[in-house]
């Protein structure tokens, strides 16, 4: 009855992430049009850091030179994957970009894979993307856009291995905390450097708000799904994130997206399933062995 409990607490935690991230990220859209992609996002990431240091009081002289290791490369995953991903939001829909952003966790599901089924999952998703993006006239979207999605699902990925490991080392959200402001001091020059003509800052109450609904409400409550239930069964909830991105992209921003489209997100779903579904029986059966 406990890990029922337990199961069911981590999956509202997993419904949580995934809508508080999709709405955060179209309702951010506007603001970063405006005020470029880069800033917004590396000030967020600065609000969200503050509110996760208040929150968390970490003691930063009682960390080993592990804790600190994995925190770092946590943070410095999460402001590549962040950045990457709000400026593909500007460029296309919001729908298309977590598609494309998801084949990351998908990697790194099919990598424990052997045989055909290694190779065929990927192949399927990579075949649902293409789907969405590319039709008889050519891409239908800006390709700078789908570069951008496509180095935030390498961040993804990363980020999935992390996250876990750095929720293992530390306790409470003191992990989550020392890796925003990473990720935070980390994103901060980069965001000067490409965009030094912006007045971001003026929309601090904006960009606060946004901080809130992604990315620090949904790296906490995955952190806490995680705490609460294996990977697998996380990774194919996660797996449902490109239809609340479908669904917000359309609801807030009338980003429509064709049958053909959908059929896509449809299909990097599915591949993204199969693959978590497939991976936690190998690994059980290895286990049994």
């Amino acid at each position: 009855m406990a890990n029922r409990t337990k199961l069911l607490t981590g999956a509202g935690l997993a419904f949580g992430s995934m809508f508080s991230g999709q709405l955060g990220a179209a309702m951010s859209v506007p603001l970063m049009l405006s005020e470029g992609a880069f800033s917004s996002t590396a000030l967020r990431l600065v609000c969200a850091a503050a509110v996760a240091y208040v929150w968390a009081r970490p003691n930063f002289l009682s960390f080993s030179a592990r804790q600190w290791r994995s925190a770092i490369a946590l943070g410095l995953v999460m402001a590549f994957m962040t950045m990457c991903f709000f400026a593909a939001t500007t460029r296309i829909p919001v729908g298309a970009a977590i598609t494309i952003d998801f084949l990351g966790p998908l990697a790194v599901a099919a990598l424990s894979l052997k045989g055909l089924r290694r190779i065929a999952l990927p192949l399927l998703a990579a075949a649902g993307v293409f789907a969405m993006t590319y039709s008889r006239e050519g891409l239908l979207f800006d390709p700078v856009g789908m570069l951008l999605a496509l180095a935030a699902a390498l961040g993804w990925g990363s980020y999935i291995v992390l996250m876990r490991h750095v929720g293992s080392l530390f306790s409470e959200q003191e992990g989550l905390s020392v890796a925003l402001i990473i990720a935070a001091l980390a994103a901060l020059p980069v965001a000067i450097a490409i965009e030094p003509s912006s007045h971001v800052t003026t929309q601090i109450l904006s960009v606060a708000g946004l901080a809130l609904l992604s990315p620090l409400v949904p790296f906490a409550l995955e952190m806490m799904a995680l705490r609460r239930m294996p990977v697998g069964p996380f990774s194919i909830l996660m797996s449902l994130e490109p239809a609340f991105g479908a669904l917000l992209g359309y609801m807030i921003l009338g980003q429509e997206l064709s049958e053909r489209q959908l059929a896509g997100i449809l299909a990097v779903m599915i591949a993204s399933i199969a693959a978590v579904m497939l991976s936690s029986d190998a690994k059980a059966r290895e286990h049994g062995a």
